[in-house]
């Protein structure tokens, strides 16, 4: 019988929109060499991943050893998206008062010990009433993601909502919220699900996350010259 989970297709069109976004920025940079869109381009990169693991292989299979497998790197690839946030918060309010490598030496091990343990300890369960796939982390995991996504992708989505007023145009001012929001809604949402759901989707998060990553998508398509934010100090 086909198995058709809602969150992997969540999953499944966040990949899409991100690898999208993320094409545009690398063009953008190969075009202007601007430090911004290659950032830009490799963060949508390594989200982009982590989601297609967290969604596409859960379409395909209800085997839950292969899919704790996929899970485990689906989280990989955040943790390398958390080190790319690490460098673009840097880059653009933190450069003067701290060298790079002086927070990496803090995220890195953090990210770490937080993937050794979610490898021991983290499971799959497959649920069709609803149909989901339900990942499950112990209190040590869940505490740790809450405290590494708050502490990163929260000051990025708050920076780019600050931006907003600066951009010159309404495609780039709507460009700009949506890039802001991905941020503070991925990490608010996987923070909630942390306290309240113990780290898995429900429904009702994966329809939300959804229909964001549809309009997202929508907002990105718009043309333009440049996807790089117009930022002001």
């Amino acid at each position: 019988m086909f198995y058709s989970p809602i969150n992997g297709f969540t999953w499944s069109l966040g990949s899409v929109v991100c690898w999208q976004f993320a094409i545009k920025a690398l063009f953008s940079y190969r075009s202007s060499n601007n430090p911004l869109a290659r950032i830009y381009g490799l963060l949508g990169v390594s989200l982009g991943t982590a989601l297609f693991f967290f969604g596409v292989p859960a379409l395909l299979t209800n085997n839950v050893h292969t899919l704790k497998y996929t899970y485990f790197l689906a989280d990989l690839f955040v943790q390398v998206t958390i080190q790319l946030e690490v460098w673009l918060l840097w880059f653009i309010g933190l450069r003067t008062n701290v060298k790079l490598r002086n927070l990496l030496v803090v995220t890195i091990p953090f990210s770490t010990v937080l993937l050794s343990a979610q490898l021991l300890t983290s499971y799959v369960t497959i649920s069709t009433k609803p149909n989901l796939v339900i990942y499950t982390d112990k209190p040590l995991v869940l505490a740790l993601k809450s405290i590494i996504y708050m502490a990163i992708a929260l000051p990025l989505g708050y920076f780019f909502l600050k931006q907003i007023p600066n951009q010159p145009s309404f495609r780039a001012k709507a460009k700009t919220l949506f890039s802001g929001l991905i941020f503070i809604i991925l990490s608010s949402a996987a923070t909630s699900n942390n306290i309240l759901d113990k780290g898995s989707d429900t429904t009702t998060s994966a329809t939300i996350l959804g229909i964001f990553f549809a309009l997202f998508l929508i907002v990105n398509l718009l043309p333009r010259s440049s996807p790089t934010t117009v930022v002001k100090r």
